[in-house]
């Protein structure tokens, strides 16, 4: 596939274009109407050099009639070319308009025109004539001024040169100072283009659009705009890798520790307390693990089922009907079972933890709610940061179950809310989908 003109190539290549064509309107338009008046011209030279040469005749009539007419045909006859296009108008002399009388030098033997009265174009031995016809003498001499068509034609194309010719010099001029102008307007487009090259993958701050023209500024805006939500997408990832990464090391550190007490014991019972908290926390990090990297259960609730009827917690699934969204399978995993791990972790002996599936017009609906001691207004804000853990819980932890699960939720463009449970009891967490194509 070849590649597009350069927006300079094709700003030149248009403007020489349009340029060209003007010109050359203006100048077939100037020719004709320059070739019109200069045929206006000729015809008016033609009718004056014919009354002249009737002057001529009628003068020389009154002064002597009896005069041989054939000494005032030779006189006519040798009349000095005074110009270089002489040679190129004739005139004739006609008694009666049968006998030719008197002609220039250069004039036919023929008659110059058949028409005997008024402006003709006429052909003689293979010469065009633009020919000039009247009387004089009262009707006794005709006289027929001509001039060469192909001299008339000569002196057009001279013209046509004239017009045209500029044309090929101020082109090449016009094009070079176009390109100039056109390099010097694209300037701030190649410094921008430059800039965004120059930058590291990281760099994501907005691109200063105070110097770029405006024809530019709303794709250097669009592309901000772009930058923006790269960042923001970003920092989503880092966010949440940096708490699955802070869960996984805190355990591993402990089960390392373990193990080194356990290599160094010499006392069976203290190497048997050792190796059982190695045992106790290798749970725990598959636990941890398992946030990140299980493959999608299908049902959470049968993962926790044990550890709710530990803490005397039931745990109750109401799915009104099949809810499918579009993400990540183990990420759901995880978010879910935060959720559902929270739920149970805080709940009072007795209490039970609903988990609700559904939708609504335009959404997919999770809603986990529990009855515990909840979470007070003020603080429902804060609960969603990293390792923010509310007072007098009771209850251990590194404070990143809601900080995951809504990272999560906003990975996958999911809304979380956070209200109070039935009754003024409890924490309700509300997470909505987008449904694709349904009415918002």
């Amino acid at each position: 596939m070849s590649r597009p003109a350069s927006l300079r190539a094709r700003l030149l290549a248009g403007v020489l274009c349009a340029v060209s064509i003007a010109w050359v309107g203006v100048s077939v338009t100037g020719y004709l109407r320059s070739r019109h008046e200069m045929e206006d011209l000729f015809d008016a030279h033609l009718a004056q050099s014919a009354a002249l040469l009737i002057a001529q005749i009628s003068e020389s009539g009154e002064e002597g009639e009896e005069d041989d007419d054939e000494g005032r045909e030779l006189e006519l006859e040798h009349a000095p070319e005074l110009h270089r296009y002489a040679r190129n108008v004739a005139f004739q002399v006609w008694e009666r308009g049968r006998k030719l009388r008197a002609h220039s030098r250069n004039a036919p033997r023929k008659k110059l025109s058949a028409k005997e009265e008024g402006f003709s174009d006429a052909s003689v031995d293979g010469v065009r004539w633009r020919v000039f016809s009247t009387w004089a003498l009262e009707r006794r001499a005709l006289v027929q001024m001509a001039e060469r068509a192909d001299a008339r034609d000569a002196v057009s194309a001279q013209i046509a040169r004239h017009l045209l010719a500029p044309l090929l010099v101020a082109l090449p001029l016009l094009g070079v100072g176009l390109l100039l102008a056109i390099g010097r307007a694209l300037a701030p487009l190649r410094a921008l283009a430059d800039a965004v090259a120059a930058r590291d993958p990281q760099r994501l701050e907005p691109v200063a659009a105070d110097r770029v023209p405006g024809e530019v500024r709303a794709l250097v805006e669009r592309l901000n705009e772009l930058f923006a939500r790269i960042e923001v997408s970003l920092e989503r990832e880092r966010t949440f890798t940096a708490d699955a990464a802070h869960e996984l090391r805190t355990p591993l550190a402990a089960i390392r520790a373990q193990a080194q007490v356990a290599r160094g014991s010499r006392d069976d019972a203290e190497r048997a307390h050792a190796l059982g908290q190695v045992i106790a926390g290798c749970d725990r990090a598959a636990r941890l693990s398992g946030q990140l990297l299980t493959p999608v259960a299908r049902e959470v609730l049968a993962e926790v089922a044990q550890t709710a009827h530990s803490r005397g917690v039931a745990v109750e699934l109401h799915a009104e009907a099949p809810v499918t969204v579009r993400g990540d399978a183990s990420l759901l995993h995880v978010l879910l079972r935060n959720l559902v791990d929270n739920a149970i972790r805080y709940g009072a002996g007795g209490s039970a933890v609903r988990v609700e599936l559904g939708r609504d017009a335009s959404h997919a609906v999770l809603r986990v709610v529990d009855q515990g001691p909840g979470i007070p207004a003020a603080e429902r804000a804060r609960v969603r940061d990293r390792f923010y853990r509310g007072l007098g819980t009771g209850e251990s932890g590194a404070g990143l179950g809601l900080a995951i699960a809504s990272r999560i939720a906003a990975l996958h463009g999911a809304a979380l809310e956070l209200d109070e449970g039935p009754g003024a009891r409890g924490l309700s967490v509300t997470l909505r989908w987008p449904i694709p194509g349904a009415a918002a």
